[in-house]
């Protein structure tokens, strides 16, 4: 019994500590033909499970490396899923054959005084590699 009690007074307190889980899901392939713009499109999934969450607050960008600008993602135009995102990057140098890239997404939780911040930057490990195959 008191191995009982003990148990859910540490499930209890672990529970407010955080097990949200806030995920990225790449929908970009790995390679992209060349296009005649030189622009391509980087597409996202953004789920988590934290009921705090207020979605109006999401943001979510590119950041390019060796590119000067971040790009805004937008949701999926037209989509019956509101957690789709795209970005378009570009227009890239002939020049350039691949493009390594990360994808953050920012948004507010419910708190006390005021929302809090909180952010997602992936992948955690370093940049993806997006080939330009000619």
């Amino acid at each position: 019994m008191k191995f009982l009690v003990l148990l859910v007074l540490v499930g209890g307190c672990a529970l407010p500590s955080g097990f949200f889980d806030h995920k990225v899901t790449n929908l970009t392939p790995t390679r992209y033909p060349r296009t005649p713009t030189g622009i391509y499109t980087v597409t996202m999934e953004f789920t988590s499970n934290e009921t705090a969450l207020k979605h109006e607050t999401i943001k979510a960008e590119v950041l390019v490396a060796g590119h000067n600008a971040t790009y805004p993602m937008k949701r999926l135009p037209g989509s019956v899923l509101t957690n789709r995102w795209e970005a378009a990057i570009g227009p890239l140098k002939p020049a350039e054959t691949n493009l390594f890239y990360r994808i953050k997404v920012s948004w507010k939780s419910e708190g006390i005084p005021e929302p809090r911040p909180n952010s997602l930057l992936e992948p955690k490990t370093g940049p993806r590699n997006l080939k330009i195959v000619d």
